[in-house]
């Protein structure tokens, strides 16, 4: 099924069983769009979702945030690790309920979820060094949901994709590389498509939409960068299943501009393996 990217945004939009973000979700993104937005607004938003609740305290509670079993409320996490911090807790346990109970019929969903968190931590550890004037957890959340247009073909096209992942073994290529010789267009086409769906910050749209190729970003090109990097530290450490087998390395172009030497790398392994030891709430999300 080759199509242009027209018509497969077409069917992409217009699917049936198409995941959709939680109200609460948007709630949250248009609450931080607006600068009299308070912690008690923040806190009874979320608290509409008894199970979103349970989840955001787990994990802002989780050793991962600093601050194991201390922090009682919703209001009260956004008063000691920030409103930024709570609304990409929201959004990161919301993208593990989106695909829960679904079966992946070309890709295993929960090792797709665990290479995205290693994505989105090597991507929160890069950050520091490429930008501080971007927020780690603005950078976890953009390498979080970078790939996620895979998820979605597989989803709504399982036999064109079992068909991409066939080529993409059997040729020894890429998923990216499969979907434009079996499809016509790309996962991270359809990410970007479903991100302005779903309304999301451009900054992760951009995200979705440049980190194979940071290059050619115009803007927030230091996040981008920290997803793609992300992207290949999860793979060089093996961190879950990306659905294919490639090793991605960095943007040789993207190393000079940021200065990016082998120093810096072994350093960031070393901190995404640390990191990732303490976020066993996010995992038991994913595997629960």
């Amino acid at each position: 099924m080759v199509m242009n990217s027209a018509e497969a945004r077409r069917k992409i939009e217009n699917a049936s069983d198409l995941p959709s973000l939680p109200s609460v979700v948007n709630e949250i993104i248009r609450l931080a769009n607006s600068p009299r937005t308070n912690a008690s607004d923040v806190g009874s938003i979320i608290e509409q979702d008894q199970a979103l609740t349970t989840k955001v305290l787990k994990l802002v509670n989780s050793a991962f945030y600093g601050f194991p079993g201390q922090i009682k409320t919703v209001q009260h996490a956004v008063v000691i690790i920030g409103f930024n911090k709570v609304k990409n807790v929201v959004m990161s346990a919301s993208l593990f309920d989106m695909t829960k109970g679904r079966q992946g019929r070309s890709i295993d969903i929960p090792q797709f979820w665990l290479y995205s968190l290693g994505c989105a931590i090597g991507a929160r550890v890069a950050i520091r060094d490429l930008d501080n004037n971007i927020q780690p957890d603005d950078a976890f959340v953009a390498g979080l949901i970078h790939s996620l247009g895979v998820i979605i073909m597989d989803q709504i096209f399982p036999a064109d994709y079992a068909m991409v992942k066939a080529v993409c073994e059997e040729d020894r290529i890429t998923l990216n590389q499969a979907e434009r010789k079996v499809l016509g267009f790309t996962s991270a086409q359809v990410g970007s498509w479903v991100a302005e769906k779903w309304r999301l910050p451009k900054m992760l749209n951009n995200s979705i939409k440049y980190s194979a190729k940071p290059a050619l970003a115009r803007e927030d090109q230091s996040v981008i960068v920290s997803a793609h990097i992300g992207d290949s530290l999860s793979r060089a450490l093996n961190i879950g299943s990306p659905g294919d087998s490639a090793m991605m390395g960095i943007d040789q172009q993207m190393c000079s501009k940021y200065s990016i030497d082998t120093s810096l790398l072994d350093s960031w392994i070393k901190e995404t393996l640390e990191e990732l030891k303490l976020a066993k709430e996010f995992i038991n999300l994913i595997e629960g």
